[in-house]
């Protein structure tokens, strides 16, 4: 009796291996199924909540780079800390923050890059 349990067991697990091999192979060749068109909404929120927020976080970027030496990440307080790193006699702090401060123009021209982008989809999506 347990013999032939375990030859009905192997040829039931045979059959299964069988099919999924013959089987398997297209269902995995088969080509995703398309992604669906995004909802009527999605446009509306895009221009209305997305890109004002967007907008204003570039502005804010910008205007904290371009603030005050009391401004925390500003270039004047980045250039504040490096003078003050360097008197103290800590050249590889300053030169870490001189890194940091040359890095800051690159970012600003980013900063502008991304918001003329952010401006033509939304002149050009948004119709304002």
């Amino acid at each position: 009796m347990r013999t032939s349990q375990w030859i009905g067991g192997v040829a039931a697990t045979a059959v299964t291996v069988g099919a999924l091999v013959v089987g398997g192979g297209t269902a995995f060749a088969d080509t995703p199924a398309p992604t669906p068109a995004p909802a009527a909404g999605s446009n509306q929120q895009v221009c209305t909540v997305r890109i004002p927020k967007l907008l204003t976080k570039i502005d804010s970027l910008t205007a904290t780079i371009n603030g005050p030496a009391t401004t925390k990440g500003s270039t004047a307080w980045l250039q504040a800390r490096e003078d003050k790193a360097r008197a103290a006699g800590h050249t590889a702090a300053a030169d870490l923050l001189q890194d940091r401060i040359t890095d800051r123009a690159q970012r600003l021209t980013e900063l502008a890059g991304v918001k003329s982008q952010v401006l033509a989809v939304q002149s050009k999506d948004c119709g304002s």
